[in-house]
């Protein structure tokens, strides 16, 4: 416990002393791969806290180690800005496509550890029509929750009618689990997300 407190106060020295954070596949793509040796200290993979994700699989944050994610917390009941947060995503991954991009991950946390089953979260991957080969959405208790919202920077609250107010942060991880980019509003800059990620993969954008 103290080893988790300590390194969530590293971490979030480190993100609020960084500007950014104000506000057809084959076996040799970069998130197939193991990533080795020791995690970095600003990692967010150092989170212990377990997840479950849209299939019903117990998982750690350390299984989205070996190539960069694209990452973002919500509900699945949300109807104002999770929706414009997940069509966000989605044109990341669709502009990363027509870039030429090796493939990417995304991951959708919620932020609903009792409504958001991993049952839920299947369907709501099916009705936006996410690529379940790339996206993996999760459910986590709150314990879980409270600590990737403070790594993350998302502040949230519930409000009067059970749902949350909460930040609109897309994040982009390299391979080891850092916070390389970050874009903290409604509608996301599309363009420098993927010019972000085409960075990562020192890959010329098309």
């Amino acid at each position: 416990m103290m080893r988790a407190t300590a390194f969530l106060l590293s971490l979030l020295i480190g993100f609020f002393s960084c500007p950014a954070a104000v506000t057809a596949h084959d076996d040799h793509t970069p998130h197939m791969m193991k990533a080795a040796g020791p995690l970095p200290g600003m990692s967010i993979y150092h989170l212990t806290s377990s997840w479950v994700n849209q299939d019903g699989e117990r998982v750690s944050l350390e299984t989205l180690r070996g190539g960069p994610v694209v990452v973002a917390m919500g509900y699945t009941s949300c109807k104002d800005i999770c929706p414009m947060i997940v069509a966000d995503m989605m044109a990341i991954e669709d502009r990363a496509k027509e870039a030429s991009l090796p493939q990417i991950r995304f991951a959708f946390f919620t932020l609903d550890s009792t409504v958001d089953t991993p049952e839920r979260l299947k369907a709501y991957a099916n009705e936006r029509g996410l690529d379940q080969a790339d996206w993996t959405l999760f459910n986590g208790d709150d314990k879980a929750v409270r600590e990737l919202a403070a790594a993350l920077g998302v502040r949230y609250r519930r409000d009067p009618s059970g749902g949350f107010d909460h930040s609109a942060i897309i994040s982009i991880l390299d391979a080891d689990g850092q916070i390389v980019a970050q874009q903290p509003d409604v509608r996301a800059n599309v363009e420098e997300m993927v010019k972000k990620l085409a960075l990562l993969f020192k890959a010329p954008m098309h």
